[in-house]
């Protein structure tokens, strides 16, 4: 297998334009299969994750020697991403438990481009690469094809919000696939400000937290400097706290290009990804109020850019 990076999104509000498509946003792990002699998943990272998902490897089997599918992971509860069970399942790496969480909280595979198909078809339009996928790809119980909605993107972006997803990617429908691009020519759309954040340092807890943290420094990149946006003290659940306080990698000194001044600050080397929601964020650049949704195991930190919030 030869990993290939996907193509990555700006953000973006809600409008409507011919010549565009648009999608659910569903908010799953990123991830494409390579469909060989073997089935190969990789994550955004570029990461093997081929051994953490056997139910949806068992139905990618079907499926056309020659294809290289994109596309995200999920595991749904009631039609809804169930963050907890997905985190769970990126991060399991012991067989009999990937064996039992395969069947108990199993995944679904959302396929949304094709990029071969016995040839390369990264350079066709969109549209002609859905036209495609929908001729190579037999859907089953835990593979589907995407939907999308030509057009009319706030309309779909206001049913999409009242389903319960977090909002909507805007396609041009005649663009190429870049890989390892964001581009202008795919635009992500959410409902609420919610972002990717590197932990670069933690304040000590006080309680039952005086044993992981009482809160975690973030930031994001800007041409290639880590640059502080906030703190998040809400959201952990106490088994969250004891996993990420088990992957801290102390540092000397402050990763961030303009470290806060806080009584009691510990430096940590940039290695942890985690997604937050916020109110706004502030005419200083800090997020107001923010809250803990996540650790993203499948994001490398240098993808975590300050556009994610200005």
């Amino acid at each position: 297998m030869r990993a290939i990076k996907p193509m990555l999104a700006v953000m973006g509000r809600p409008f409507s334009s011919a010549g565009w498509i648009f999608e659910p946003k569903i908010g799953g792990t990123r991830c494409i299969a390579h469909i060989g002699e073997r089935v190969e998943l990789q994550n955004r990272r570029l990461r093997p994750i081929t051994y953490r998902y056997p139910e949806v490897i068992g139905e990618l089997k079907a499926a056309p020697r020659g294809c290289i599918l994109d596309g995200e992971l999920a595991v749904f509860v009631r039609g809804l991403l169930d963050f907890a069970a997905l985190e769970e399942r990126e991060h399991q790496g012991q067989k009999l438990r990937i064996d039992y969480l395969s069947r108990a909280k199993p995944a679904s595979y959302m396929v949304f481009d094709i990029l071969y198909a016995g040839v390369c078809l990264m350079d066709r339009p969109l549209l002609e690469r859905k036209s495609i996928l929908k001729k190579e790809l037999a859907e089953g119980e835990r593979v589907s094809i995407m939907d999308f909605m030509p057009e009319m993107g706030e309309a779909y972006y206001q049913a999409a919000l009242k389903m319960g997803l977090e909002g909507v990617m805007a396609k041009r429908s005649a663009s190429t696939y870049q890989p390892g691009t964001r581009s202008t020519d795919w635009v992500k759309i959410k409902k609420s400000l919610s972002a990717d954040l590197v932990v670069g340092g933690f304040i000590p807890g006080k309680g039952y937290r005086e044993a992981y943290f009482g809160g975690l420094l973030l930031g994001a990149y800007q041409s290639d400097k880590l640059v502080f946006v906030g703190r998040v003290g809400s959201g952990f659940s106490q088994q969250e706290q004891q996993e990420l306080a088990g992957d801290f990698q102390s540092s000397d000194s402050p990763p961030f290009t303009n470290p806060p001044r806080l009584p009691g600050a510990r430096w940590l080397k940039p290695k942890i990804v985690v997604q937050v929601a916020a109110l706004e964020v502030t005419p200083k650049g800090s997020l107001r109020a923010p809250v803990f949704l996540r650790r993203r195991f499948d994001k490398d930190p240098k993808d975590c850019t300050l556009d994610q919030i200005r």
